[in-house]
């Protein structure tokens, strides 16, 4: 189940980035973060009314339960925020390779966080992911990497954040349901950008001309997030990062063909050492479901 709920992530996850970066070209970086929370809101509260009215959604009203989302949205906003910078200043297929460096950072800071122990399997596994796909894609003396440094960079500081969020997302879920969870830290997301947007013509005005599109969006976000916070129930913060990677195959194919990005085979490449990794990610766990059975 939780290798079928991460997996099933990537794909809510490579759409939705796809989607971000067309609204790059349509809306400031702070607008479509903010939409990214907003427009996923009405799905929630749908979601949670059908599941509440069939009986299978609990609320949880803890102290420790709202500081971990409290923490999750705060780091969530920095998150998204950097990212749809990024998107704004470089090609979706380069900087969604330095979103994949989250794992690499969650290997630290999950055993501090969450106390998920990682085994030395583990770790390759995830630096596969990471490492090869970096190695294969570094190309700094191309014109390409010096005029998107600053998505770079960006797109490093989102890592750093979603490692952040995932490790709060993985000690909310053992508190709460992953429906709940994940209305409550995008109400708090939405709340602490609203000001920065909706007093503002402008931005109200730009989300107005493309509701359809943030909608659409909206329910990828909240595919994504209930799914990943699924995932995070059966699987430690890093394996299911690792399995997020996936998505970057899509994103590197989406760019080539929705946005004429270059450098498409190196890319694609790295993307497939990527795919290796969580490979030996899966594997990993079936053993010990395996082993767990017998």
């Amino acid at each position: 189940m939780g290798l079928f709920a991460a997996v099933l992530c990537t794909v809510f996850s490579a759409a939705k980035d796809l989607l971000s970066k067309r609204f790059s070209f349509r809306m400031d970086g702070m607008t479509s973060t903010f939409a990214s929370f907003a427009f996923a809101l009405p799905f929630y509260v749908l979601l949670l009314a059908v599941l509440t009215f069939l009986g299978l959604e609990t609320f949880t009203y803890s102290l420790e339960f709202w500081v971990l989302v409290l923490l999750r949205a705060t780091t969530d906003s920095f998150a998204e925020g950097l990212k749809m910078h990024a998107f704004a200043h470089g090609d979706i297929s380069l900087v969604a390779t330095f979103f994949s460096m989250s794992p690499l950072f969650l290997l630290f800071l999950s055993p501090l966080i969450t106390k998920d122990e990682v085994s030395l399997l583990d770790t390759l596994a995830v630096l596969l992911t990471v490492v090869g796909s970096l190695v294969l894609v570094y190309r700094p003396t191309s014109g390409s990497w010096r005029s998107q440094r600053r998505g770079i960079l960006l797109a490093l500081g989102a890592a750093v954040f979603f490692s952040l969020n995932t490790c709060f997302d993985r000690l909310a879920v053992q508190q709460g349901t992953p429906v709940f969870s994940g209305f409550t830290m995008t109400l708090i997301s939405a709340t602490f950008l609203a000001p920065f947007v909706l007093r503002r013509r402008d931005r109200v005005k730009t989300m107005r001309d493309h509701v359809g599109g943030l909608l659409s969006r909206g329910f990828l976000e909240i595919a994504f997030m209930v799914s990943k916070l699924s995932a995070l129930q059966y699987l430690d913060g890093p394996e299911v990062v690792a399995i997020q990677r996936l998505a970057l195959v899509w994103s590197i194919v989406g760019g080539r063909f929705f946005f004429k990005e270059q450098d498409f085979g190196r890319r694609f490449i790295a993307g497939l050492l990527i795919v290796l990794g969580v490979a030996f990610v899966m594997w990993r766990q079936w053993q010990r479901a395996h082993g767990a059975a017998e």
